[in-house]
């Protein structure tokens, strides 16, 4: 009967996330060189090709597509079995995105609740647009992500459906001879989307004086009085104000929610999603 060391099936899980040898040594913390000798270890002793080695890429068989569901599900058995024989301590790594919108005021938070009660838990951070978010997961290279949409993912948890707001700087005025300047993400953006549809329904003129994939960014810009900008309830920095003017067209409420990889979740990722939840 041939044994296969976990280890390998980490590091095969870990190139098919990061589609890439250096990445994905550097995540585990070792060698490419040693990264490429266990791929070669595991390809020989199942017996199959598991990637497809190009200079700009590195990408899955059909066999090693079909074999990262059953591989996750052998690692996150492996890391259940360790936690319960330490007496329930929770183990694993999880590979977590949150949408640019809540990282200021989430992560700090989580990342101190973590050292204290899941001190065991491996967690990578990946930040950016809800939808693309999704695409990860469902592409297997995230594990779970909390986002923002307009409507809920049936098979999601969800967090909570906070209104949407114009926000802008304290000494910020709406411009009545112009069109009104805002700061958005790219598109992709379910804020930006909701925004721009009501304001096109509304026939408010205005125009893009900003767009950035970084939240930080267009809090600056913002700050400055460059522009408004939209956020959700509850997540508006102390340095800006929500926007309150009757030609401005009103906002919709938006969906957060923790979408997970399919093909079950670990123990892992189910105490982290409880931490998620408690701190919202």
């Amino acid at each position: 009967m041939t044994d296969i060391d976990t280890k390998l099936l980490r590091s095969f899980l870990t190139v098919a996330a990061e589609r890439s040898f250096s990445r994905a040594a550097a995540r585990l913390g070792c060698a490419q060189a040693t990264m490429s000798q266990r791929i070669g270890q595991l390809e020989g002793l199942i017996g199959l090709p598991l990637f497809q080695r190009n200079y700009h890429d590195v990408l899955l068989t059909p066999s090693g597509k079909d074999l990262v569901p059953q591989a996750q599900q052998v690692v996150d058995a492996h890391d259940g079995f360790v936690g319960f024989a330490r007496r329930g301590q929770v183990e694993g790594s999880v590979r977590l995105g949150i949408a640019e919108d809540y990282v200021l005021p989430m992560l700090p938070q989580l990342l101190r609740v973590l050292q204290h009660r899941l001190p065991s838990v491996e967690l990578s951070v990946v930040t950016g647009l809800s939808r693309q978010l999704c695409q990860q997961v469902d592409a297997r290279s995230l594990d779970m992500a909390v986002v923002t949409l307009m409507t809920p993912i049936p098979t999601a948890r969800k967090l909570a459906e906070p209104s949407l707001h114009w926000v802008a700087a304290p000494h910020f005025l709406l411009p009545f001879d112009s069109p009104w300047p805002v700061a958005f993400f790219p598109e992709g953006c379910a804020f930006r989307s909701a925004a721009e549809r009501q304001l096109n329904i509304k026939g408010a003129p205005h125009r893009l004086a900003l767009i950035s994939a970084s939240g930080q960014v267009i809090h600056a810009a913002v700050a400055a009085g460059l522009a408004m900008t939209v956020m959700a309830a509850g997540t508006v920095p102390s340095d800006l104000r929500v926007l309150q003017h009757p030609n401005l067209p009103e906002l919709p409420s938006t969906c957060i929610q923790v979408v997970t990889r399919a093909h079950g979740m670990s123990a892992a990722m189910r105490a982290l999603g409880d931490v998620v939840a408690e701190l919202w």
